[in-house]
């Protein structure tokens, strides 16, 4: 036998395995032209039912190139290596590729991210799965069902404005199309004619809620019109310049500016005056920046308050309530104080001006700043007899509203050092507040200085007088009547404030109040203030003989341990002693202390009272004297909110074993988060006011059981807790 010589042979398998190799990948090109040519025809074919995906098979072209590509790469390294098993194997790789050429007809974006990742069983099966669900994917629902893309991300009138582009386009009519660019965009005003002023002005007449309903008269309208017309922001109004300059004469200061609100005087003049925190202001507890300006002090400022109940139930004073409540240290662990706010006139009440004196002295001593809200320092002005200038000079700056007692349409000025409000200036620019064409505003304040002020005086003579009548009909005033406000409590003659509210409301011609707070402002008329008198005289009446309409809970409306009805008017003055108030319990044992009054309801029976939510509270007092003080100084904020929260209070009989005097309060609330926050609030200002007088503190008692009963699961779920 011829032997072979080992050379040739060599040759001859390389050369075989060179020709596999070529066959092979001419194979396996033709599977991939295959798989091309048919998913150019697929792509033509969805080409013309959506030409939306041009774009989208375009760039898919490309990945499949790129694909092919990689393949034909994997297929020459696996067969590079010579042996005989890589040979065996690629025609196996290449049938299962010409099998899969389903797959690769799948979206290209989709196949390219799993190529590299899968064998072709594995796309095959992939594609079993993108068909059985909708391309492209749907985003997933957003958290936020009102933010999420579908509610903000495109606006709702889009669709509109493109119908209506559109048809605009399609128009050939050139001047329909001027008219679109010049015609008005809203049409005749729709209100034209029918605004009744006069009517407005006959029911402000009979508007006790506040000071600040009242409306523009003819000589602000007139003035208003006859204003220069600057802006004030770059300091070139005329009125303007000259209206601050005559109240800062007025008030002694050396510089003022006008805003558009008292809140933002007030939070100006604070910002300004603190530099840098730690900070803290001192403040009464019923001061306006400190409840009703929505804690803005700590929002600007970065500052604490530091409040303070009057221990007389009237003013703060300087060696009482003032300096044992300064932190003047250095320790770290406290926020020091800078600020002193006084609030003149508070609640109606005037701060006497020689206690305004002798604080003002004694905390400049200390290098504290002092700052006056005078929101109605005019009616202190009008009552009193003193300048502003007097009554301003005991502190750094002063905020005075003219939208209150004034009558002006908006505004207030704060008055102070010149760089102290060329800095302010700066901050109201920041806060977004500079009004441009201010002036006519200034010139309606202007008037309101004018012709309103000397008006002032005869507004409390007429508060007074309500006030006195109310006190013959039986009334408690709950603060002394030394300005424009009346404080009333109709519990003592078994009436409630909600009630009178809605009746006053249901006269012929409509009296509304805020609560048990009247403002007597200088377009109230007497007769307005008689026919009130009139219907607590009636309503009284009613009471008395049980002829009125009472106010009952419903069945299952959630009214927890609480009795539902009212005790007719002979048990109610049956029960009272003393003029106390005729709010009275069944008994006074633990196992009846659910009945704690019998003659307030814990909701009305009309739909409209959204006040569901109700908790009453039983605190006891050594004598009648501390609850009425107690009640006088924290009653107060229960007449600012009626539409969210209500405070009832009741003077219960005495026991005549343990001698002692016990306050009821009852507090209703829209909801129970509401609720939550308004007995919080309301437990640590009693405590503070019992601490401040010198009291024994009532509340311990009371907060053990508010402890005990879980007063945070009842009103979770919305029934009614007792304490004390």
């Amino acid at each position: 036998m011829r032997s072979v010589p080992v050379d040739d042979t060599v040759d001859n398998r390389r050369r075989s395995i060179d020709r596999k190799q070529r066959e092979e990948r001419n194979a396996c090109r033709k599977v991939t032209d295959r798989c091309a040519a048919r998913r150019a025809t697929d792509r033509n074919g969805r080409r013309a039912e959506n030409p939306k995906t041009q774009d989208s098979f375009s760039l898919g072209a490309k990945s499949g190139t790129r694909m092919r590509t990689a393949l034909l790469s994997v297929a020459t390294k696996r067969l590079s290596v010579g042996t005989a098993s890589a040979a065996a194997r690629l025609p196996r790789f290449v049938s299962s590729l010409e099998r899969s050429s389903v797959a690769l007809t799948a979206p290209p974006l989709l196949l390219t991210s799993r190529a590299c990742l899968s064998t072709s069983r594995s796309l095959a099966s992939s594609q079993d799965d993108m068909t059985a669900s909708s391309y492209p994917l749907q985003p997933s629902e957003p958290v936020d069902p009102v933010h999420g893309p579908t509610k903000t991300q495109k606006p709702i009138n889009v669709q509109a404005n493109g119908q209506a582009a559109a048809l605009e386009a399609g128009s050939s009519d050139a001047s329909s199309r001027h008219h679109y660019k010049t015609a008005p965009l809203l049409p005749t005003d729709p209100l034209k004619g029918k605004i009744d002023n006069a009517r407005k002005q006959q029911l402000l007449a009979r508007d006790f809620r506040s000071d600040t309903i009242t409306a523009p008269t003819e000589s602000m309208i007139r003035a208003m019109a006859e204003a220069s017309r600057g802006d004030d922001v770059y300091g070139e109004d005329d009125t303007t310049n000259s209206f601050q300059a005559e109240i800062a004469a007025l008030t002694g200061k050396e510089s003022a500016i006008f805003v558009p609100s008292g809140t933002l005087s007030n939070q100006l003049a604070l910002r300004t005056h603190l530099h840098q925190p730690p900070h803290t202001v001192l403040c009464d507890t019923r001061s306006h920046i400190h409840r009703y300006e929505a804690g803005g002090i700590a929002f600007h400022c970065g500052a604490s308050t530091e409040i303070v109940a009057p221990s007389n139930g009237h003013h703060l004073r300087w060696d009482e309530d003032i300096k044992p409540n300064l932190n003047l240290s250095d320790d770290i662990h406290f926020s020091p104080t800078r600020i002193i706010s006084l609030e003149n006139t508070l609640n109606g009440t005037i701060f006497p001006q020689d206690e305004i004196v002798k604080i003002s002295t004694e905390a400049r001593k200390l290098g504290l700043i002092m700052h006056l809200d005078g929101a109605r320092i005019w009616n202190v002005a009008a009552e009193t007899g003193l300048s502003l200038k007097e009554l301003c000079d005991p502190f750094d700056t002063v905020s005075l509203c003219l939208s209150k007692g004034l009558g002006a349409p908006i505004g207030s000025i704060l008055v102070g050092p010149s760089q102290f409000i060329k800095k302010v200036r700066h901050f109201r620019k920041l806060y977004g507040a500079g009004v441009r064409q201010v002036g006519p505003l200034v010139a309606a304040a202007r008037i309101g200085v004018l012709e309103n002020y000397p008006k002032l005086q005869a507004t409390h003579q007429l508060a007074r007088y309500a006030g006195k009548e109310l006190e013959k009909l039986g009334v408690r005033l709950t603060a002394p009547v030394e300005t424009s406000m009346v404080f009333l409590d109709t519990a003592s003659i078994d009436i409630l404030i909600s009630e009178l509210v809605s009746r006053a409301a249901a006269l012929p011609t409509p009296i509304k109040l805020g609560g048990g707070r009247m403002v007597v402002h200088y377009q109230i008329e007497k007769q307005a203030i008689d026919d009130l008198l009139d219907l607590i005289r009636l309503m009284k009446k009613e009471k008395a003989d049980g002829s009125g309409p009472t106010t009952s809970v419903a069945a299952g409306s959630g009214a927890g341990l609480y009795s539902s009805s009212m005790t007719s008017g002979n048990a109610a003055a049956a029960a009272s002693t003393n003029g106390s108030a005729s709010h009275v319990r069944s008994s006074s044992t633990a196992s009846d202390r659910g009945l704690v009054f019998q003659t307030i309801a814990a909701s009305s029976q009309h739909s409209s009272d959204e006040m569901r939510h109700s908790v009453s509270l039983v605190l006891p007092f050594p004598d009648r004297q501390s609850a009425l003080n107690l009640q006088q100084s924290i009653s107060v904020d229960k007449e600012l909110k009626p539409k969210e929260v209500r405070k009832e209070f009741s003077i219960l009989p005495s026991s005549a074993s343990s001698g002692t005097v016990e306050l009821g309060v009852k507090i209703f609330a829209t909801t129970v988060r509401q609720l939550r926050l308004s007995v919080n609030a309301f437990l640590e200002d009693a405590s503070l006011v019992c601490r401040t007088m010198a009291e024994f503190d009532p509340l311990q008692k009371g907060i053990d059981e508010v402890s005990r009963l879980q007063l945070e699961s009842e009103l979770e779920q919305g029934s009614v807790g007792v304490a004390g």
